[in-house]
């Protein structure tokens, strides 16, 4: 039998946590508590707010990336509701979440902040009675987090033109737009997306992991050096039926840390119109652009128009997160191609942010297979490249775990 020290000690090793630091690590862990990152390690967060995505990582050498901040605003049953509760605002949430678990590296501040496209359940919606700045910017979503953890850099899949697909003028798209011009008008920086890239977004110390665009703004990487090209046919070709929308053009990333990868794809689709427009699908170029990954966050949340053939077939990843807040989230197929749930077929793992209890009810043939359905998805990478994934409690802010994964070694180490 190992006794609750000796675990506590080989959990803190996986970890990465020094020796001396184990002690105070295994105090942590014996109550339950998700440790705090240590330098040298990479954190993946997927936050459970329950109105749309966000995700804070923390990488090996302190650099803070937020993917992301969803605000839908309609509650139950638009979307499940808003964890961990409704006495703030959801940008005021992830800015705490992100906070606390920044303070680890004595950070206060994002260096990168990457907006995959602009939806509300991706940037935040405004409401009537949201705090407004002196530039007329409603506090919500992405420059809510902006204005209580600032950010360095944000990273736009279309920023300053939207051209070939302009943005809906719609208030989430104004006020998305709104807050970008006030922050160039601040001398702050943003920058339209760079596919192909792996400069765009630095590491503080060079070496300790990079980011690669694969995808973003209806481009994809060529897969040599940091060259893209075009995915759509020319605007003149487009018909009311066949014209890409702001889902298609989604920003998607490589992160990787020694031999670990990771993918995210914001609402990347692969809906063809039922075959008449096979240039439609973004979503399978793009990840074969991306390659085999460790883990995945699912495309469009697993809706029916994503995680397709060629998504789960190129990443063919070991786990996928789905940030789920609605009752379509998942789909019932992508649910189970990325969970490979066929007769003969080795299990993928699959968490779910949160699971909508009429959602519960459809996929309910595939769920005894699903890790988890509601909570923070936390992907933990050592240094020397193993990993673990943590679900924690997203219904307060004391980061109680509810699921510890095995520690798994990434693709690259098995090979």
């Amino acid at each position: 039998m190992i006794t609750t020290n000796r675990r506590s000690f080989l959990v803190a090793s996986l970890l990465g946590v020094t020796p001396m630091a184990w002690r105070a690590v295994a105090a942590t862990t014996d109550q339950g508590s998700l440790p705090a990152w240590t330098p040298g390690t990479l954190d993946i967060h997927h936050i459970d707010t329950g109105v749309g995505n966000a995700t804070f990582i923390m990488g090996p050498d302190g650099t803070t990336i937020l993917i992301d901040c969803g605000a839908t605003r309609g509650g139950p049953p638009a979307s499940t509701p808003l964890r961990p509760d409704s006495s703030r605002a959801v940008g005021e949430w992830v800015a705490r979440y992100a906070l606390r678990h920044a303070r680890a590296a004595k950070r206060t501040t994002l260096d990168y902040m990457i907006a995959t496209h602009v939806h509300p359940d991706h940037v935040g919606s405004p409401i009537d009675g949201d705090p407004t700045t002196a530039d007329g910017v409603v506090l919500t979503g992405l420059p809510q987090v902006d204005a209580l953890m600032p950010a360095t850099l944000v990273v736009d899949r279309g920023f300053p033109t939207y051209d070939p697909v302009p943005l809906l003028k719609l208030p989430w798209a104004t006020n998305h737009v709104a807050w970008l011009n006030a922050r160039v008008r601040a001398g702050r920086r943003v920058e339209h997306v760079q596919v192909g890239s792996t400069t765009q977004v630095r590491p503080i110390k060079a070496g300790a992991f990079t980011l690669r665009f694969v995808g973003g703004d209806g481009r994809v990487w060529t897969g040599r050096g940091d060259g893209s090209r075009d995915l759509l046919p020319p605007p003149s070709t487009w018909t009311p039926e066949s014209t890409p929308l702001e889902n298609n053009m989604s920003i998607a990333m490589v992160l990787a840390c020694g031999p670990f990868r990771y993918f995210a794809g914001g609402d990347l689709v692969a809906d063809t119109v039922d075959g008449a427009f096979p240039w439609m699908d973004v979503e399978t170029p793009i990840t074969r652009a991306a390659g085999p990954v460790d883990v995945a966050s699912a495309d469009h949340h697993g809706y029916f128009d994503a995680a397709g053939v060629g998504f789960a077939q190129s990443l063919d990843a070991d786990a996928y997160v789905i940030q789920a807040w609605h009752a379509t989230h998942p789909g019932m197929a992508p649910l189970q191609r990325m969970l490979n749930a066929w007769k003969g077929r080795s299990p993928r793992d699959v968490f779910i942010t949160r699971l909508d209890p009429a959602s519960s009810a459809v996929n309910q043939r595939f769920l005894r297979q699903v890790k988890s359905t509601e909570g923070h998805v936390v992907v933990r990478v050592t240094p020397d490249g193993q990993y673990r994934i943590f679900v924690t409690d997203s219904r307060d802010e004391n980061d109680r775990i509810t699921f510890a994964g095995e520690p798994r070694r990434s693709k690259l180490l098995k090979a």
